[in-house]
């Protein structure tokens, strides 16, 4: 039913979305019969009528065109712009025939049309419209004008299909440019707020989590310190009379050691300060921030060049730099300056100390922010993993809900899952998503030196530090191996202090797994762990509650209910369904002459032999004993009887080796199909068994069906 809605809605859209065409091929059959080929003296209220009706739905076109910009999809938007073009051209093509036709003076309006086309209608419909334009014109050309000479058209031609060209060239150029100017100031912002975030001690430089909430709370803790700290300076400015009041926070080296210095926040009555960075020992303010020293300078000279934050020679004659401290530390300076001469008293250089206790206590309060809220962000995103995880039953449900999470923790650009058997020693990639997952689904390998390997003997995260070189680093085996990445970890799976598998995580950018998120995903790993073990114990008591011990086949219980849903929708959609019933010939003999043992090896291989021969759709049951049950979806009576030949001509030609020399059994089987001999599951069972019975009693080793009842 809901296959002929979405059909008939389709109809429905593509006569909708055809009636645009359709009228501006009505109207430009006018344009060729030169309906307009008129004075504008000589219009009338035909004209205004096509002219107004023309009007209405172009209009409709565009409001349409608008309201849907960014939502249509693909092939309703191109034919939303192809009519757009098509109305477009046959109405200017009027406008030309007013004007005098194709060599009137007012025919370059079709140059303007096309170009506008070109530059804006949706890929490739732009190009279309061009071929439109020259093969319209063509038509009023030899049909509508009755030209004969093809010289003045080819003109006309090259330059409608220059100007489309050029047009779309320009037009998609530009638009490429912008698109990648953008991209750049975006990039270079975030880069930006990943820098001030990392000198503000925000954030480590670990994570690289801007594709997640951490890019906006970095945004919003940077506006809170910047706030903070210029409201702080503007006082601090108003307070002392300052010309120029400025924070410098210096940039560290990985090794600890200071490099650069930059201006986190400044106020000044001045318009020739330098952006910076500076060198950590430039002038006055490196001997602020490199060594820690109070530095009070009174009557500098006019144009003295000591200041850095000066593009120029500075024009102020004292100045004032106390360091900015944290926890023994030495980040930073805080500097002050006046154009009059009045140098900086005890008083005033104690004011400067205790603004920088406050600088320092509104950024650890904002540190202290942000490292709550992205520990509530984690507490989150675990808490939800562990609804997840713990609702989810089977193994596929476990893993998709643990890698979603860890990519709420560590963006990655590869995952993996690898169950451990203990038993045979080897490791299978269990799921497998990202770059490159396809190569290393349901990989498997033997215990090696790989990481993976290694991680589950010493139950221990690989590698330490969290760097990839696949140089050195083998994850999985040295043929299937991880590229192209620069971060990766990998994580026991333990459950009861037995490792049972390994979660994956590698990508692209470096120090993507290190501290700052490493416990997070440890605690994940733990949860991930104990839910695939207990899906994989859900599997096995679903197992034994639905499945015959010794064989492997469903229990009887198991196939009676499926028989009865499976009779259900035989007979609602008018399907034939063939139920075939087995039984070893003379069992009770084997069982007395060879042992039970010999007797359930037999069983065994019926049962093995029954699911080896059936289809994908078909059920197969132990019924009971030696009996057993298939039952054959969409199958006649002629197909079941093929089904029970060929089980029995392969279990009779089975050789079982017993203490006692060599064994050979038949089987005998009954095969009844509905509705053609029964209209219910149990009238069906009892057909079927009484047809096994006449296979017993004519003889055994053979197939009996009704009509040998």
């Amino acid at each position: 039913m809901s296959t002929l809605v979405h059909a008939a809605l389709s109809i429905r859209r593509t006569t909708r979305a055809s009636l645009g065409l359709v009228t501006a091929l009505g109207f430009g059959l006018l344009d060729v019969l030169g309906v307009f080929r008129v004075r504008p003296a000589e219009l009338g209220l035909e004209h205004a009528l096509v002219g107004a009706v023309w009007a209405l739905l172009f209009g409709v076109r565009v409001a349409q065109r608008l309201r849907t910009r960014g939502v249509v999809e693909a092939s309703s938007g191109r034919l939303l712009d192809l009519e757009l073009g098509a109305l477009l051209l046959v109405a200017v093509h009027a406008g030309v025939q007013l004007g005098g036709g194709l060599t009137g003076p007012f025919y370059p309006l079709v140059y303007v049309v096309v170009a506008l086309l070109a530059s804006f209608a949706r890929k490739p419909i732009g190009t279309v419209l061009v071929v439109v334009a020259v093969a319209f014109e063509a038509v009023l050309y030899f049909v509508g004008e009755g030209q004969t000479d093809p010289r003045p058209l080819a003109l006309h031609a090259l330059f409608v299909i220059s100007f489309g060209l050029l047009n779309l060239v320009f037009t998609r150029v530009e638009i490429a440019r912008v698109r990648e100017r953008s991209n750049r100031e975006l990039a270079e912002e975030k880069v930006r707020v990943h820098e001030d975030a990392k000198l503000f001690r925000l954030v480590g430089a670990a994570t690289d989590s801007a594709a997640r909430d951490d890019e906006r709370l970095f945004r919003s803790s940077l506006d809170e310190v910047h706030q903070a700290l210029y409201y702080t300076l503007e006082l601090l400015k108003r307070t002392l009379e300052l010309h120029t009041c400025v924070l410098f926070f210096v940039d560290e080296t990985a090794d600890g050691n200071a490099e650069t210095m930059r201006i986190v926040e400044l106020v000044s009555d001045s318009d020739d300060l330098a952006e910076g960075p500076f060198g950590a020992g430039e002038g006055a303010v490196g001997g602020v921030a490199k060594r820690g020293l109070v530095m009070n300078l009174e009557h500098l000279k006019l144009g003295y060049k000591g200041l850095c934050y000066y593009r120029g020679p500075a024009q102020v004659r004292c100045f004032l730099g106390v360091p900015v401290v944290e926890n023994g530390v030495l980040r930073g300076a805080l500097c002050a300056d006046r154009r009059d001469d009045r140098p900086f008293d005890a008083r005033e250089e104690e004011i400067l100390k205790g603004a920088v206790h406050q600088v320092l206590r509104a950024v650890q309060n904002e540190r202290v922010f942000v490292q709550l809220e992205k520990s509530k962000h984690e507490q989150t995103v675990l808490h939800r993993a562990s609804q997840a995880l713990g609702a989810a039953l089977s193994g596929d449900a476990v893993l998709d809900a643990g890698l979603a999470a860890a990519a709420e923790i560590a963006p990655f650009d590869f995952a993996a899952v690898t169950l451990y058997d203990g038993a045979q020693k080897k490791h299978t990639v269990r799921r497998a998503v990202g770059e490159g997952a396809l190569a290393l689904e349901k990989l498997t390998f033997r215990d090696n030196t790989s990481l993976t390997a290694m991680a589950v003997k010493n139950r221990h995260f690989l590698p330490y530090r969290g760097d990839f070189d696949p140089a050195q680093h083998v994850v999985y085996t040295k043929k299937a191996n991880l590229s192209g990445m620069e971060s990766l970890l990998i994580m026991p799976l333990v459950v009861r202090e037995d490792a049972i598998g390994t979660l994956c995580l590698a990508a692209h950018r470096r120090d993507a797994f290190g501290g700052a998120v490493r416990p997070t995903l440890q605690v994940l790993a733990n949860q991930l762990a104990v839910s695939l073990a207990n899906a994989e114990s859900v599997r096995r008591l679903e197992e034994l509650a639905t499945t015959d011990g010794l064989t492997g086949c469903l229990n009887k219980r198991t196939f009676l209910e499926e028989f009865e849903r499976r009779i259900k929708a035989a007979e609602r959609f008018g399907r034939k369904l063939s139920l075939v019933v087995t039984d070893i010939d003379h069992f009770k003999a084997v069982n007395d002459t060879y042992g039970h043992a010999t007797g359930d090896v037999v069983i065994k291989e019926l049962g093995a032999l029954l699911r080896r021969v059936k289809r994908e759709t078909d059920l197969v049951a132990r019924f009971g004993g030696e009996e057993f049950c298939i039952l054959c979806e969409e199958t006649d009576l002629d197909g079941a009887l093929l089904l029970a030949e060929r089980v029995r001509e392969e279990l009779s030609e089975t050789v079982f080796q017993t203490e006692l020399g060599k064994l050979k059994v038949t089987v005998s089987l009954g095969v009844a199909t509905f509705p053609q001999h029964a209209k219910t599951a149990g009238t069906l069972f009892e057909i079927t068994d009484k047809a096994l019975y006449a296979a017993k009693h004519n003889g055994r080793n053979r197939v009996c069906t009704v009509k040998d009842l």
